[in-house]
């Protein structure tokens, strides 16, 4: 079964995170990028 993948979600803002958010951006695809606001 082949899917297209359109939209994505990537959970952490971190280098790993950005970095993953950033190909997946490259190649066109929808980028939502989420991470946790720190407590104060």
């Amino acid at each position: 079964m082949i899917k297209n993948i359109k939209k994505v979600a990537v959970l952490g803002s971190g280098i790993m995170g950005s970095g993953i958010a950033c190909h997946l951006a490259n190649v066109d695809m929808e980028v939502l990028l989420l991470d946790m606001v720190p407590r104060r």
